[in-house]
């Protein structure tokens, strides 16, 4: 079924106008009614879409979403767009966000859908049986936390690093790992 091409550019016009704020000021004093006034949005139409702001913000990952499902198609990843770097470069679109959303309630709400998006991904792609005997969703939280570990990091630190070069050191942590004389004292 098609969607309305009214609603896309309603809800386009909303993500647009949330983006626009949260670059101006801190999530938790944005009002809906800021987004009405940015987004030229009647208050009834935005709650036809959106059931708070903070659904908004949620939703607005959606987007997020249908590019990792795209970079999983076979032509993608030939082309080297694999879902994780597709991640990294969108993070990198974005990279004011996630530093207006660091703390407060945005932040938490971004991470939580995020880790939810990788992992409905890595489900999806992962083969049911796994060889070797860790469980499978294990590795997929694994892997979801390398991914954030990584990206944090980038963000606070590797500010200088390309998204493709952040990709590279998560690639690398995950299919590497930690060389064992590193860790060695630890585990």
């Amino acid at each position: 079924m098609a969607v309305d091409r009214r609603v896309v550019r309603t809800r386009m016009a909303l993500y647009d106008a949330l983006v626009s704020l949260i670059r101006r000021k801190a999530y938790d004093l944005i009002t809906v009614e800021d987004i009405l006034r940015e987004a030229n949005v009647g208050r009834a139409t935005f709650y036809a879409h959106f059931t708070s702001k903070d659904d908004l913000l949620e939703r607005s990952l959606d987007r997020l979403r249908e590019l990792l499902v795209a970079a999983g198609t076979s032509a993608s990843t030939d082309a080297g767009q694999t879902p994780s770097r597709v991640f990294f470069e969108h993070v990198a679109e974005y990279r004011d966000i996630p530093a207006a959303l660091a703390s407060g309630r945005g932040g938490m709400i971004v991470r939580e859908a995020i880790d939810r998006i990788l992992a409905e991904r890595l489900r999806a792609v992962m083969p049911a049986e796994l060889p070797g005997p860790l469980p499978r969703e294990l590795v997929v939280l694994h892997i979801v936390s390398v991914l954030n570990t990584t990206l944090k990091w980038w963000l606070e630190r590797g500010k200088r690093l390309s998204p493709v070069d952040a990709h590279a050191y998560f690639v690398r942590l995950v299919r590497e790992g930690v060389p064992k004389e590193v860790c060695a004292s630890f585990v």
